[in-house]
């Protein structure tokens, strides 16, 4: 299953093809892929959404990273 991730604006982003949540903080947010993971830095993080694998996340993003 491929995955997304779409930024709506610096607080805003969405992300399919989650599979789990391995990290919630309000400076960092972790999640498994099928692929790997990523993992979204800043302040102010939050899982606004959550479900069939979509994830809404809001708060100042600062990065992205994946693994």
């Amino acid at each position: 299953m491929p995955f997304t991730l779409t930024m709506l604006s610096r607080s805003k982003m969405t992300i399919s093809g989650v599979k789990n949540v391995m990290l919630s903080s309000a400076e960092s947010l972790r999640f498994r892929l099928n692929s790997g993971s990523v993992e979204i830095v800043g302040e102010g993080l939050q899982i606004v959404e959550i479900g069939g694998g979509d994830v809404y996340i809001k708060g100042n993003i600062g990065g992205v990273q994946f693994e």
